[in-house]
């Protein structure tokens, strides 16, 4: 049973939770009908490319409970390394990886390099950018200067909303080794802004023409926001595999998936919407 703290505790982040919703909505609203706003008709085929699709490969968790932990496509063998921008307090998923593969690569300009890693693990203290420059290393730079063309990758992406440049500028080449992306996208409640919808919009069709979507989950750590009937996840964890590696029709993915575990245990699970329907 719960202590009566736990309860006045919980009380508390969903009365938060539900005042940040409203507050969401509120603005959002006034947002999209704002001078120069994205129209809505747009936000609709933007939303369609989240369509995830089942192909022939199991989803597998990796990684720890909660926060952390992945989907991945059961597609591993032959993979040569990872590399995973934005590191956390836990090297759980990294840690698992690094079992499988002869290298994993990790970046971040914000933290320490993290304790007790591995052999083959490697840590640089720089963020990923649109240029090699200060404490920025591009995606092209650090990739190529790991790997050879041919090798099978990973690429695990959480930055906190620079991925759109980061993705934006990558070249095909280096895209085309990563056989599996696991990315968070951020800001997704910024759709009707003109030039942050354009960053996404073009992120999520590179990432479709070279890759197949094949899981999404929402992050519970922010609400959900309302507009014209959908509930969309301003954070969403995406699962991608490289369309070489599908075969057969593409049927739609279950969503959500038996294996999805909620963020933040703070916060109550939320159930991942179909929001790309209408």
């Amino acid at each position: 049973m719960p202590t009566l703290k736990a309860i006045l505790s919980q009380l508390n982040h969903r009365r938060k939770w539900n005042a940040s919703a409203s507050r969401n909505n509120a603005r959002i609203e006034q947002e999209a009908g704002a001078p120069g706003a994205v129209q809505w008709a747009e936000v609709q085929k933007f939303l369609e490319l989240f369509k995830p699709f089942k192909t022939q490969h199991e989803l597998v968790r990796i990684g720890p409970d909660l926060d952390g932990g992945y989907l991945v496509p059961d597609d591993l063998d032959g993979l040569s390394a990872v590399f995973s921008p934005g590191v956390s307090d836990t090297l759980g998923f990294d840690l698992e990886m690094s079992k499988r593969v002869k290298a994993c690569y990790l970046a971040d300009a914000s933290v320490e390099p993290p304790k007790g890693m591995p052999s083959n693990m490697t840590f640089v203290q720089k963020f990923l950018g649109t240029e090699n420059k200060g404490d920025t290393i591009t995606l092209d730079s650090w990739v190529g200067s790991h790997t050879q063309p041919g090798d099978e990758l990973l690429l695990q992406i959480d930055i906190e909303g620079a991925e759109y440049d980061v993705l934006n500028t990558v070249s095909d080449e280096i895209l085309n080794r990563f056989r599996i992306i696991l990315i968070e996208y951020h800001n997704l409640d910024q759709v009707f802004d003109r030039a942050q919808f354009d960053k996404m919009s073009a992120t999520m069709r590179k990432l479709t023409d070279t890759h197949v979507l094949c899981h999404l989950h929402a992050n519970n750590a922010s609400p959900f926001y309302q507009f014209e009937g959908r509930d969309i996840p301003p954070l969403l964890e995406a699962t991608y595999l490289r369309r070489d590696r599908v075969s057969g029709d593409l049927t739609p993915a279950h969503i959500p998936h038996p294996l999805d575990q909620r963020n933040d245990p703070k916060f109550d699970d939320m159930t991942t919407p179909a929001f790309w329907q209408n």
